[in-house]
C-alpha cells in the first residue's frame, strides 16, 4: 500500500529522479522571491511571521527540557529575544531511540512522502526562513532567500531522492536459506 504522502508529492519524485539520472540542471523550487510565484503576500506573510517569533521562547514538544539558552543579536543590531530549549541528553537519548522503531518499521514510501511532505512546508515558509537567515548571518535579503531557501530545499530534495534510491535498491524481505541444509 503507498503511503498517501508518497502520492502527493510523488511527481516531484519522478522529475527529481529523472533530473539526477540525466545530471542536468534541475530546481524544484523558485529562487525568485516574487509574489507571483509564492503568492502575493507571502513576503509580508513571511516577515510577519518572523517577526512574531521575536522575544519570545522557540517552543519544541520534546523531551528532557531543563531550561532555555539563547541570546541572540543580529548582524543588523536587531536583538532577536529568542530563547530555545536546553536538552537533558540523559532524558533526550532515550526517548528518541523508543521512537526510532517507529521510524524504522515504517515504509520506504511512508519515509520519503514525509520527508517530501516536510520540504513542501519548508519552501511555504520561505519568506520566513529568509528572514531568520538574513537576521541570524548578516546575508542581505536576496542572497538569504536564495540560500536559506530554494538552494537549501534543492539540497534537501536532492539526499531525500538518493536516499530512495538506494532504500529502493535493497529488499525489503529476506529469505536466506543455506544450500544443503
Amino acid at each position: 500500500m503507498t503511503h498517501p504522502l508518497f502520492e502527493k508529492h510523488h511527481t516531484l519524485l519522478e522529475n527529481a529522479r529523472k533530473a539526477i539520472r540525466e545530471r542536468g540542471y534541475w530546481s524544484a523550487y523558485p529562487e525568485v522571491p516574487s509574489g507571483k510565484i509564492y503568492g502575493e503576500t507571502a513576503k509580508d506573510d513571511g516577515l510577519a511571521a518572523f517577526q512574531a517569533r521575536l522575544n519570545k521562547p522557540f517552543e519544541i514538544d520534546q523531551p528532557g527540557t531543563t531550561g532555555r539558552v539563547g541570546d541572540e543579536v543580529s548582524p543588523y543590531g536587531l536583538k532577536l529575544g529568542i530563547t530555545y530549549p536546553k536538552a537533558d541528553l540523559d532524558v533526550m537519548l532515550p526517548a528518541i531511540q523508543a521512537a526510532m522503531p517507529k521510524w524504522r518499521d515504517a515504509s520506504i514510501d511512508a519515509r520519503i512522502g514525509v520527508c517530501l511532505e516536510i520540504l513542501a512546508r519548508i519552501n511555504k515558509r520561505s519568506f520566513e526562513f529568509a528572514n531568520a537567515v538574513m537576521h541570524t548571518t548578516g546575508q542581505g535579503f536576496m542572497m538569504a532567500f536564495q540560500a536559506g531557501g530554494p538552494h537549501a530545499q534543492d539540497r534537501g530534495l536532492e539526499a531525500v531522492v538518493y536516499a530512495y534510491e538506494e532504500m529502493s535498491r535493497t529488499p525489503d524481505r529476506d529469505n536466506m536459506e543455506k544450500a544443503g541444509r
